[in-house]
């Protein structure tokens, strides 16, 4: 009995020894075509069986059992890389790849659509991408400046807007998700983006989806959103520096100029990058001292005692100081860590961090055209209505990420976002924002299931809101907020020509003593035509609950007033489109061409809503603006964008461009959604251009262009937008005006000649950029920046006027 036991296991040995002697090993390393630098992360995908991805050296392993298999070689910016390999039993086959980054636009890969790695092509849904390269050549200081680029999104007054899903709100609450590295980045009180903070100094690309994102990113992306996705080390470390200097032109008005010295700015941004053993380290930070182009202003603020302190503005050029109506002066250090695992294969962690201090002014409307264009209103009294603000602002993001050999990805990511607004004018504000969220996808190419892939996930969010601003929930100022949602979404590709998408999530609300659940779905389809030609179609649902802001703020600003309304319900939407998305090569020049159509429909609509919602002893006889459900409105259009590169007679170039048309239209013009001493309040007795029934803050003609030329060691770019006139605005603002030519006009309260102003400038504006660099060697690099080169004046939010020419000099060495 003992023999025979010891001859099965003798047996047994042999055949584990000879099947596992059956097997082959397919290893290598991946490159840079260009550079020679080692890849890491690459997805190195085998048709219909297992998969793996890169390390820090670019080498890569793997075994397999005997045969024929296509080996495909996925990596972000770069194009995709197939090879066809023959394994025989015990054979040790080394396969070298070097990628080639896709310069000519043809193969662009994102993650923001799906929350898994896609190229472009392939979406259900638009998308529009900007490289870092954009970002730094425009000399942008703040991020909302090159995203006003993109086509389909004007940025009004710090507000997203894209394809006219959204009109203006006063800073409360937003229909476009801004993330950075897939965590959101909006205030907790307000939904507001802080655009200042994000880090021009290390991005990898910007991510912007057209249309309801509610399914994998919640509530605030009923329109879109933008994500910021930041760079990791590469096998080569990269250290760089970027100095700029710049001034202010004066105004067209001469009149408006009442200060002496020329505006001017000056930055810093500093980024390095290495691998160190397992560990990747990004450290990055910036400091801007920015006069900005409005006004000096007497700075109104409190001693250490309390009593109230007015200081004279002063021309002399302090870099930590302001006292401009929209100066800014701002230091900010970020620090990314990850750290792969050395036992577990697939494991890494890590943790990334950023706090930035600044101090600024700020204000809502101008003092009137002529010669208080560029001085805030009420900036002659010692209670300027520009703000004077010191923030704190900060995030500290924990995360684990683990992808098993059989494509399982579990990732676990937290973030604290801390802001604090210490203003001096009784509106500061506290939140703390408390966000967690555990993602499992798993794609099933290594069991036999190929093109197929499911993401399941489970997020909470928690805000800790503390203000002055909002006692209209609790007296004390005191709010919080917690958001509980579960998602799942399916991908499929069938045929090697359709792929599939769709998708579920639930979301639960609770806002101090009140609550809310609901679902979304969404469900998209996309076809390959032909080569370079895909059809798509997709349809999503959005939802969004009022932000604490939005039901609860109380305050004055100049002579605007706001109310809260703890009644506010939420808003409620879906999205339709079709689109093309058509790629083309001519000779060294490719890209693609993208047309849709969209249509998306509100239930009620939330809008701040001008009407006598105080008593007749509150400021302005208890007039003022409010949030309200205003019923049912409509966007519809059609979005048309080319994105493309490549090199013609030695000349390289690369460009953007895009026209969006949109109809925003309310369905209920006649709709009494509120009443106050006057009467019904309406869509009809709250606009001032009532024709067509277009919503309100919307332009309807958007176009964009970028084009960068390059050649030798010059660089030349323009830029240009186009914002066609904003029809309809509040008629409130209009009534106030005291303008005598005015016909409107009835309460006569403000100097603004707003009514004059949209007379005048009723055709859009043409806003040029133009910049010329030049490499004096391949780590050092001189650019010339010229904004806005016209001198145009224009105002994009009503009562806010824009910068004028705006020239910096650059600087930027890398080692």
């Amino acid at each position: 009995m003992v023999k025979s036991a010891n001859v099965l296991t003798l047996a047994l040995f042999f055949s584990i020894n000879t099947l596992l002697a059956q097997n082959a090993t397919l290893s290598g390393k991946v490159k840079d075509a260009r550079s020679g630098e080692a890849l890491i992360s690459v997805n190195i995908v085998m048709s219909e069986t297992l998969g793996t991805t890169s390390d820090v050296d670019g080498s890569y392993r793997i075994t397999l059992p005997p045969g024929r298999y296509q080996v495909s070689f996925y990596y972000l910016g770069y194009k995709d890389h197939n090879e066809t390999v023959n394994l025989r039993a015990d054979q040790n086959l080394e396969l070298n790849v070097r990628m080639e980054q896709s310069a000519i636009q043809s193969d662009i890969v994102v993650v923001s659509a799906g929350k898994f790695e896609q190229n472009i092509a392939e979406l259900t849904v638009s998308m529009e991408v900007l490289k870092p390269e954009i970002i730094e050549n425009r000399n942008t200081t703040s991020l909302d400046e090159v995203i006003n680029q993109v086509p389909g999104v004007s940025i009004v007054d710090n507000e997203p807007q894209i394809r006219s899903g959204s009109g203006y709100s006063f800073g409360a609450g937003s229909r476009v998700m801004i993330l950075v590295d897939d965590l959101p980045m909006l205030s907790g009180d307000a939904g507001r983006p802080s655009w200042g903070f994000l880090p021009v100094e290390n991005v990898e690309q910007v991510e912007v989806v057209k249309g309801a994102s509610s399914v994998l990113y919640g509530s605030a992306a009923l329109n879109g959103v933008i994500n910021v996705r930041t760079a990791y080390p590469r096998s080569i470390p990269k250290t760089k520096l970027t100095f700029y200097s710049g001034y202010y032109s004066d105004p067209q008005t001469a009149e408006a100029k009442y200060w002496e010295k020329t505006p001017i700015f000056n930055g810093v941004n500093f980024f390095h990058s290495r691998i160190i053993g397992n560990l990747d380290l990004v450290v990055g930070g910036t400091f801007l001292a920015d006069q900005g182009h409005l006004g000096p202003v007497n700075r109104v603020d409190q001693n250490s005692n309390g009593e109230t302190v007015v200081e004279p503005y002063k021309e002399t050029y302090d870099p930590f100081d302001v006292y401009r109506a929209n100066a800014t002066t701002k230091g900010r250090f970020n620090l990314n860590l990850r750290r792969r695992s050395e036992t577990v294969a697939g494991l890494n962690y890590g943790v990334n961090f950023s706090w930035q201090k600044s101090e600024s002014y700020s204000t809502l409307l101008w003092d009137s055209i002529g010669v208080g264009l560029y001085r805030p209103f009420g900036a002659g009294d010692n209670a300027s209505a520009a703000t004077f603000t010191r923030q704190t602002s900060g995030y500290v993001d924990p995360f684990i990420n683990y992808i098993s050999s059989t494509g399982t990805r579990v990732s676990l990511k937290g973030r604290y976002y801390h802001l604090n607004n210490d203003n001096n004018n009784d509106q500061s504000n506290l939140s703390d924002v408390y966000f967690g969220e555990l993602q499992v996808q798993q794609n099933f190419d290594a069991l036999g299931i190929p093109d197929f892939n499911i993401t399941a996930g489970y997020m909470t969010q928690h805000t800790d809101g503390e203000s002055d601003l909002y006692t209209g929930g609790d007296s004390s100022g005191n709010n919080t907020a917690t958001n509980l949602a579960g998602y799942l979404q399916l991908d499929k590709s069938l045929f090697g020509r359709v792929n599939l998408s769709a998708g579920v999530r639930f979301e639960h609300f609770d806002i101090n003593d009140s609550s809310e659940s609901k679902p979304v779905f969404r469900a998209g389809m996309n076809y390959q035509l032909a080569r370079a030609t895909f059809l798509r179609t997709s349809y999503g649902q959005g939802y969004r609950f009022p932000s604490i802001a939005e039901k609860f703020i109380r305050t004055v600003s100049g002579f605007v007033v706001v109310y809260p309304n703890p009644a506010l319900k939420s808003e409620t939407s879906w999205n339709a489109e079709a689109g093309i998305k058509q790629g083309f090569k001519l000779g060294n020049f490719g890209g693609y061409l993208d047309l849709a159509y969209f249509h998306q429909e509100y239930e009620n609509y939330i809008e701040f809503t001008f009407g006598g919602w105080g008593p007749p002893s509150a400021p302005l006889f208890g007039l003022g603006f409010t949030s309200l459900n205003t019923g049912k409105s409509k966007v519809t259009g059609l979005d048309i964008s080319l994105i493309g590169g490549g090199e013609f007679g030695g000349i390289g170039f690369q460009t953007l461009a895009g026209y969006t048309y949109s109809k925003p239209v309310t369905k209920t013009p006649d709709f009494a959604y509120a009443k106050d001493a006057s009467g019904d309040i309406t869509y009809l007795t709250t606009s001032s251009d009532t024709s067509g029934h277009l919503l309100k803050y919307r332009m309807q003609h958007l176009l964009r262009a970028d084009l960068e030329l390059t050649y030798r060691h010059f660089h030349f770019g323009t830029s240009y937008r186009y914002n066609s006139f904003m029809r309809n605005i509040d008629r409130a603002f209009v009534e106030f005006d005291d303008d005598p030519a005015n016909p409107a006009g009835s309460l006569k309260l403000l100097p603004s000649g707003i009514a004059q102003w949209r007379r005048e400038h009723d055709s859009g504006n043409h806003i040029f950029d133009i910049r010329i660099a030049y490499d004096v060697n391949p780590r050092q690099r001189i650019s010339l920046v010229v904004k806005n080169l016209f001198n145009t004046e224009y105002s994009i939010r009503p009562l806010l006027i824009e910068a004028p020419r705006k020239t910096s000099l650059q600087y930027s060495v890398s080692f």
